[in-house]
């Protein structure tokens, strides 16, 4: 048994504030404003302080394998001011690692460096001419690669919409196919070893809960095998939760697997995104009245997934960022339950960064949930005049977080990571001072809540995670100071200072032959 003393936001419904906390066997047993004496004869209360108490951060949406990648096992160059400097990082990092098959590295943007444009293919080959390496650009949506890589694409690829041979960059469809193809290139022990040891990585950030879309390149889809492994072996050392979802549209795939979800990005990408221009909009880009972004498919194709999935009892994601592919995700999703009703299907549209208003009362009335990524809106790699550029006037409605919760939308938060880096905070920070219109901006205790209790909802955790209450899984931050008494402009002086996972604080390390005991151990843990 354990007592905790001080600040304890609970993050409930009424969003309740409590001085005392009891733990017990992993449970919360007690809330309230003073100790019962049953209480108070047990060890002394773990004093707070200045501190704060409140549910364990989750993320809402991550493309897990992918980041863990980028973090442990190859590298980064968003932080690069030029090209130079990009290419000082992967001189820096060929030197460390000499036999390479491939190399996937994250973050190019033509925005964040002095050049204002992407490195090219001639510029990748000066430092890396003979080991295949394709960088995706910071969006998540286009790549530039060098030579090697560019030799080893098959012709399918090379003939797709938006493969640029000259420069080495990837957009549109050929993006997604030179990325699966990239990523099969991967060792599968460089993989286990980057998830085994990114769990941890989250752990430093107070996350114990991520829905983690998997399914991208690998043969035989090995990331969701290793992920459901991994993840499972997790839960049984130290209850770090993980909800999978299957990037596919391939029903039987999902099934097969006894899986509960399908969807995310990728395979089930409406549309492309704002860095690339070809995120599906109703008008036409603010600087290019000919483009008015692109679906990666047919209308008919997404209506008969969304059937057949929601048929199938399965929670459907699909990711639509331009306001034209919201409303196709609406209408499939209407088309869907329509075709077979369900009353708590909790289907959501990831990011959602343009909605018409229409669709903003269709999203409510339907129960669609949105998960949305507030750490998009500070960084700087797409930065608001780029938006402003392409957008125009529209850059006000992007990402209505205040006008979604004000329409009773279930609204969680994620990172997108790699997209962003995988800090609950840094999303907070976003959702509290938006950049492209402040009355848009959410209270510290709602972006608090898109981190903790709305990501439990998504993944239908509520009941047991989420908020700190009675008879719920101890899952518990202590954060150095409460972020209620800061103002939205402090909120990245936040830091974690512990992570309790089922009262328990976590345990980091955890070594191959530990992951596959405990896999073995935890089959029959949730994902």
């Amino acid at each position: 048994m354990r007592i905790y003393h001080g600040k304890i936001l609970s993050l409930d419904k009424d969003n309740n504030v409590y001085n005392y906390l009891v733990e017990d066997k992993g449970r919360i047993v007690y809330l309230g404003d003073s100790l019962p004496i049953e209480y108070a004869k047990n060890d002394s209360p773990v004093e707070l302080g200045n501190r704060a108490l409140l549910p364990s951060f989750g993320d809402g949406h991550m493309h897990f394998s992918n980041w863990a990648l980028i973090a442990v096992s190859y590298f980064d160059v968003r932080e690069a001011r030029d090209i130079r400097e990009i290419q000082e990082i992967i001189q820096k990092y060929m030197t460390m690692n000499r036999k390479l098959k491939a190399i996937i590295a994250f973050g190019v943007s033509k925005h964040s460096v002095k050049e204002k444009r992407l490195i090219e293919r001639q510029e990748l080959d000066e430092v890396c001419p003979d080991v295949p390496l394709i960088i995706f650009c910071y969006d998540g949506h286009s790549a530039v690669c060098n030579t090697k890589m560019l030799e080893k694409f098959p012709d399918k690829i090379k003939n797709l919409r938006g493969f640029q041979e000259d420069k080495g960059h990837l957009f549109n469809e050929a993006f997604p196919a030179g990325a699966d193809y990239a990523t099969s290139l991967v060792s599968p022990l460089d993989l286990v070893k980057s998830i085994v040891k990114s769990f941890d990585l989250l752990a430093e950030k107070g996350i114990g809960l991520i829905h983690a879309t998997e399914g991208v390149g690998f043969p035989k889809d090995l990331d969701i095998t290793l992920v459901s492994l991994i993840a499972k072996a997790r839960a049984k050392k130290n209850q770090f939760q993980t909800r999978l979802f299957f990037q596919t549209m391939e029903v039987e795939k999902v099934l097969k697997r006894k899986l509960p979800r399908i969807g995310g990005c990728f395979a089930t990408a409406l549309d492309g995104c704002f860095g690339a221009c070809d995120a599906a909009l109703h008008e036409p880009y603010h600087n290019d009245p000919d483009n008015n972004g692109i679906f990666f498919q047919s209308e008919e194709e997404v209506f008969e997934f969304a059937k057949k999935a929601n048929r199938a009892g399965l929670q459907i994601e699909m990711h639509a960022i331009g306001d034209a592919a919201v409303s196709r995700a609406v209408k499939a999703i209407e088309t869907a339950l329509i075709d077979y009703p369900r009353n708590d299907h909790r289907h959501t549209i990831i990011h959602a960064c343009l909605i018409l208003p229409d669709d903003l009362k269709k999203i409510a009335e339907l129960g669609i949930g949105i998960t949305l990524q507030p750490g998009f809106l500070t960084s700087p790699l797409e930065p608001v005049e780029y938006l402003n550029e392409i957008l125009g006037p529209r850059v006000k409605k992007s990402s209505p977080l205040q006008s979604i919760l004000n329409a009773g939308i279930h609204l969680s938060g994620g990172s997108d990571a790699p997209v962003t880096h995988p800090d609950p905070i840094e999303g907070i920070y976003g959702a509290c001072n938006h950049p492209y219109d402040p009355d848009q901006s959410i209270s510290i205790i709602d972006a608090l809540k898109m981190y903790t209790c709305e990501v439990a909802w998504t993944s239908f955790d509520e009941k047991e995670r989420g908020s700190l209450e009675k008879g719920k899984i101890a899952d518990m931050i202590i954060l150095n100071q409460d972020p209620l008494k800061l103002a939205p402009k402090e909120l990245r002086s936040l830091k974690v200072e512990k992570l309790f996972l089922n009262g328990k604080e976590y345990e980091t390390g955890m070594g191959l032959i530990g992951m596959l005991w405990n896999s073995l151990a935890g089959r029959k843990e949730k994902i």
